[in-house]
């Protein structure tokens, strides 16, 4: 919150099968009450200690954009996602950022959760993913990545930290911390 005090701590348990057939879960638990999302091809439900709360699109959704944090930069390649190369950018008044702007339309792509615009800043030397700004009418959030873990080649988050900032990136307020753990990677080819 603004004023610094914690406004909520929760823990979720994120199960992902994209391949052959998509199949997610995503599980907590908030004071006694446990929570439970699951979705595939067929259904989106919410479930708050075994019975149904809410179902469909605000579901789906939820579950689209949990997809969004842990598939960047591979995201920016949905069907539908519009890109535009916004150059050069100074970030934090020190760091030289590429910067790339991502919009989407959810109307159009079911993929797609928001219509929110995003602007993601990559390392100027590797590419790597920075952080990314994203325009919640009528806000903005910056979001940093402060550490990653490296997954059979692949690069996840391991430590997040969004802040409120300004239409320029400056910040305002620490909004959010993230904490990512315990990643299992299998590929539908491997052997172990």
């Amino acid at each position: 919150m603004k004023n610094g005090q914690i406004e909520s701590e929760v823990t979720q348990r994120h199960h992902y099968v994209l391949r052959p057939h998509k199949s997610i879960k995503i599980s907590w638990v908030v004071d006694r009450d446990s929570f439970l999302i699951v979705h595939n091809d067929l259904i989106s439900q919410k479930f708050k200690n075994n019975s149904i709360v809410e179902q469909g699109d605000a579901v789906k959704s939820a579950v689209n954009s949990s997809l969004y944090v842990v598939g960047m930069p591979f995201k920016l390649l949905d069907e539908g996602t519009v890109l535009t190369y916004e150059g050069p950018k100074l970030l934090n008044t020190t760091d030289t950022v590429h910067t790339i702007k991502a919009t989407y339309e959810p109307k159009k792509h079911q993929n797609h959760s928001t219509k929110d615009e995003w602007w993601y800043h990559f390392d100027k030397n590797n590419w790597a993913l920075v952080s990314s700004m994203v325009y919640h009418k009528p806000t903005y959030v910056l979001i940093e990545n402060i550490s990653v873990i490296e997954k059979k080649g692949l690069i996840f988050p391991e430590r997040r930290k969004s802040y409120r900032c300004n239409e320029f990136g400056e910040k305002l307020f620490l909004r959010a911390e993230f904490w990512y753990e315990d990643y299992s990677i299998q590929f539908l080819n491997d052997q172990d």
